[in-house]
This record gives structure tokens, sequence and C-alpha cells, in this order.
């Protein structure tokens, strides 16, 4: 094998409940992962044993040297000067919006990388240098629903929900996760929890009953601009717009397709720079 081609998806947080801060300043959380339609595509080819490794990305602004993830995680397996190894990344995931874009495809270079070069890294292994990368990272080597705790390295994977119609939408503006911690932290009372209502109603066949299920602490904190837009149109078309990770990216559900065309639309039509119809996936990183 010369070369490989995997599809990346990106993640949504259905609940996510911070619940304690550690002595070494790491905040704890409880949260339902999943993966959701939206694909990112990174393409391994082989070259010379020494020839330096390589990274392309065909959206301007993304890194192609060792501070992206794809990068970091070539050194993980390869060494501080990797060789041998060209990449190429097609990004559909948008950056800092919640959506585990980075981390996904840090986990798709890792399991690319292991299969390509033939490398004797057991699974176990791979989640701990994942877990080394980015507390997102490990979620991806699984993908799925699964149920993320501590922060964020404690997996238990959950069966296959529905798969349930989404809209997903973001601006240009981003979000800081360190400053959301911050305002969560400043709070007097905390935020009501959400993981347990959940995973009570993960098999729901009613998607209203379990979206007025889901919820995310960072809603609480989060007041840019086109957040409030998104969440405004979403709500006049009765749709509960949730947070993804730490934002910027709001996604909703909706109950047919008919609704979710309509609502994105609007979205459109505000000017916002990503809206896309997807579905919630059991899918992970995958071949193609």
């Amino acid at each position: 094998m010369n070369a490989l081609k995997l599809r990346i998806p990106a993640k949504i947080n259905l609940s996510l409940d911070i619940t304690g801060k550690r002595s070494d300043g790491y905040h704890t959380l409880r949260s339902v992962f999943q993966t959701v339609g939206i694909f990112d595509t990174l393409t391994l080819t082989k070259t010379d044993e020494n020839t330096p490794l390589s990274l392309t990305c065909d959206t301007e602004g993304i890194p192609c040297d060792a501070r992206n993830l794809v990068w970091k995680a070539a050194q993980k397996l390869l060494g501080d000067d990797p060789c041998g190894i060209a990449m190429h990344l097609e990004k559909h995931i948008p950056s800092q919006a919640g959506m585990g874009g980075g981390s996904a495809d840090c986990a798709a270079a890792l399991l690319g990388i292991r299969k390509l070069c033939g490398l004797n890294v057991t699974d176990a292994e791979m989640l701990q240098i994942a877990a080394s990368l980015g507390a997102d990272v490990p979620f991806f080597l699984r993908g799925g629903t699964v149920l993320c705790e501590g922060i964020g390295e404690i997996m238990t994977p959950l069966a296959p929900m529905p798969a349930r119609l989404l809209v997903m939408a973001k601006g240009e503006e981003g979000v800081s996760t360190p400053a959301g911690y911050r305002a969560l932290d400043a709070l007097d009372t905390p935020p009501a929890p959400h993981t347990d209502a959940v995973l009570a109603h993960l098999q729901d066949a009613d998607a209203d009953t379990f979206f007025a299920a889901c919820g995310n602490d960072f809603d609480t904190v989060t007041g840019l601009a086109e957040v409030q837009t998104i969440r405004r149109i979403m709500r006049e078309n009765g749709v509960i717009p949730i947070l993804s990770g730490s934002g910027a990216a709001v996604f909703g559900g909706c109950s047919t397709p008919e609704q979710a065309e309509h609502l994105a639309e609007e979205l459109h039509a505000a000017g916002l720079s990503f809206t896309e119809i997807c579905r919630t996936t059991a899918e992970g990183i995958t071949e193609i």
C-alpha cells in the first residue's frame, strides 16, 4: 500500500456539563459526544524514506507545519523530524466551531500513518498518544456515540442512537475556550446539567423530545452576535439551538427534511458563512 485516503467526521456535544476544576487547572466534564456527517478528508502517500514530511491543505489559513495537530501526530509516531509521508488535508469542518475538526484530523493522521507504515502500535498505545495531543483526539479514534468524562479521556461507548436530522450553522467569529471556562467559573450558580437527560432519551423515536433534553453549559456564557442571530432564527422556526463544544457552531435538531431545508435557507439568507444540513452518524474515521 502506497496511499491511503480517510474520511473524517465532525462531532457535536449533545450535552456538555462542566463538573469541576482540578488542581492543575483542567476542568472536568460529562459530555455525550456524537459524530455527524460533515467530513474532512486526509490523503496520505508514501514517499522516499529520507524525504521530509510534507503537509498541504486546500483551505487558506490552516497551518501546514508543526503548529498543526496532523503534523504533531506524525512526530509522535515517526519522530521529531518525520520522513517518508506526504499528507493532503481537505477541510469542510469549520475552524473554531466546537466541532473537533483539528482533533479529528489529528486522530486520522495517527490511524493513517500506523496503517500506511505498518507500525506496531497497539490500540491502547494509540489512545495514550491521542490523549497527549488533545482532550478530544481519543474520541475520534472511536467515533459514534460516546459518554466522555474526566477531562475527556474516560470514554464509555454507547449504543448507536437513531440518525437525527440536524442543521449546523456558524458565522465568522470564533470563541476563546479559556475565556468561556473563566466565565463559567465566575457564575454564582452553575448551569443545570443535561447529560443524564440525554442518556435517558438517546433512543427516543421522537426527535423533539430528544433535542429538548440536550444542552451545553457554554450556552450560558456565549453571547457572540452571530451566535445570537443563529439562536433567534432557529427559535423562530421552532428549533432548539444548542452550542457545540465551546462554540461557535450551533446545531438544531429538525423533525422533517422540509423543516431542515427551510431553516437552512433562513440561516443562509442571514449571511452566515457556514450552514449545512446533516445527520448524526455511527461512523468514525473510514477509508474511502
